[in-house]
């Protein structure tokens, strides 16, 4: 079986490349930067440049979970998609500084999560598993629909592949 490591940290990082290159095409595009920071998909759901934080968060705050590592504050003051690209890079080297090791045997650890209506508790492994990923990728494939809602030309490989991705 992969460690938490393995199916955490690796893949927050890669998936956050691809949402730093969703972004710089956003940015390319030549479409209202304003209109991309703010577009919802409905009236009562978080606007892109939200879910983008969220996604860093989510990634994050797993690493600082899991491993027990020194959170890393980073306030939500973005107000431009290359603001948000920088986030995103903090996030990524914030995530290389984890230690694979930090992550060895805290699948069974007790982890709860405090939120302000209600706990959550959770083995480490079912943290990854049941809320961490899940979570993850929500707000990945949110920015990504939004972008593509408002014509940034991006595909699915530009989701999966990132700056890998043909054209």
């Amino acid at each position: 079986m992969p460690s938490l490591y393995a199916i955490t940290i690796p893949v927050f990082i890669q998936k956050l490349h691809s949402l730093d290159h969703l972004l710089a095409k956003a940015i390319a595009s030549g479409l209202d930067e304003q209109d991309l920071f703010e577009a919802r998909l409905a009236p009562d759901m978080f606007p892109l440049s939200r879910q983008v934080q969220i996604a860093c968060d989510t990634a994050k705050l797993a690493a600082t979970r899991l491993a027990q590592i020194g959170p890393r504050a980073m306030a939500d003051e973005e107000k431009s998609l290359a603001e948000l690209r920088e986030r995103i890079a903090r996030t990524i080297a914030y995530l290389e500084e984890a230690d694979p090791a930090a992550f060895e045997g805290r699948e069974t650890a007790e982890i709860t999560l405090e939120f302000p209506n209600m706990k959550m508790t959770f083995s480490g492994q079912s943290l990854v598993t049941d809320f961490t990923l899940p979570n993850f990728y929500f707000h990945l494939t949110i920015a990504y629909a939004l972008l593509r809602m408002k014509g940034v030309s991006i595909g699915k490989m530009d989701f999966l592949a990132g700056a890998q991705a043909p054209g």
